[in-house]
């Protein structure tokens, strides 16, 4: 999903690290903020919330189901495991189920049955 570019590099380098990682299920805002950003954790954190108005963990959340469902789309209805994997829920399908269900009210099998034009 193409993202305008804001003014704002902070979250620009934390998007695109977010993006081009999304299928490492160790992401964590603290390694963002070590590792490509050099700042501290808390600071990065009490930023993030107040320009984007929501957490870190539900930002990368809402974007790993966003993907789930581009990838549901795009015909990968019947690997929902490797779609898990893919965004970085691999090691653990159940949470992938949870998580998708918990923003779409459908599992991910229900979901996909749906685009499919299935019941």
């Amino acid at each position: 999903v193409p993202r305008k570019q804001s003014e704002n590099q902070f979250l620009d380098q934390i998007y695109s690290y977010v993006e081009t990682h999304l299928s490492d299920s160790n992401i964590t805002l603290k390694e963002i903020a070590e590792n490509q950003l050099f700042m501290n954790v808390d600071y990065v954190s009490k930023r993030f919330i107040k320009e984007t108005g929501q957490k870190f963990s539900a930002y990368l959340t809402a974007l790993r189901i966003q993907k789930a469902k581009q990838l549901l789309a795009d015909g990968h209805s019947e690997q929902i495991q490797w779609v898990a994997q893919q965004v970085g829920c691999g090691n653990n399908p159940q949470y992938f189920s949870q998580i998708f269900k918990k923003s779409t009210g459908l599992t991910p099998s229900a979901y996909a049955k749906k685009l499919n034009g299935g019941e």
